[in-house]
């Protein structure tokens, strides 16, 4: 006798449906976790090379306010803050506590996208701004998201840490803006639980 198997195809909507879920839990698994990201900054020459002298560092603490998550500048070009630059971040600080969190949900994209489906690879474009998610076929979790809008493309990868939360683990934004090229890396590290 011939095993049969059985073949479940999913659609495009039930997979980003299957993924917002899974996106959805990581934040709140996210929230236990605060870290630092380093950020770098730099100008690209015609030739895709970084112009010398152009690179500019950001140091932030990434952590949890008022049940959202804030970038606290803690360094700028691997120097401590002036006292300066700490009050403007304290202000900051008292702003980012007043307003009321933005709620965005992979859902909507249904609505406002067209989606695609292969593989282990979700695209979700329209006219002004594409979306490619690669994600984990068992978890459903995302482990690299690409967001494509006119010239500035973003990509961001997840690491997975024992505990099975997803944070990110590298963040970099290719852009243009009138003649200037640039890229700007964040990378993540130091991830502790609150």
């Amino acid at each position: 006798m011939i095993p049969t198997m059985t073949l479940l195809i999913l659609t495009a909507l039930e997979v980003l449906n299957l993924v917002a879920g899974a996106e959805e839990r990581q934040q709140e698994m996210r929230a236990r976790y605060t870290y630092q990201e380093v950020q770098e900054n730099w100008r690209l020459d015609p030739y895709n090379r970084p112009i010398e002298g152009s690179q500019r560092t950001k140091t932030f603490d990434v952590i949890m306010l008022q049940g959202q998550r804030y970038r606290k500048m803690i360094a700028r070009n691997g120097k401590p803050l002036t006292a300066a630059e700490q009050w403007e971040v304290e202000e900051d600080m008292k702003r980012v506590v007043e307003a009321k969190p933005a709620t965005t949900s992979l859902r909507a994209l249904a609505t406002t996208h067209k989606l695609t489906l292969n593989g282990d690879i979700l695209e979700a474009v329209n006219e002004t701004k594409s979306h490619v998610f690669q994600f984990d076929p068992k978890t459903h979790e995302i482990l690299r998201h690409t967001t494509q809008s006119g010239t500035t493309k973003m990509t961001i990868d997840y690491t997975r840490l024992p505990d099975g939360t997803t944070l990110p683990s590298q963040v970099e934004v290719d852009f243009i803006v009138g003649d200037v090229h640039g890229i700007q890396r964040s990378t993540f590290s130091n991830f502790r639980l609150n």
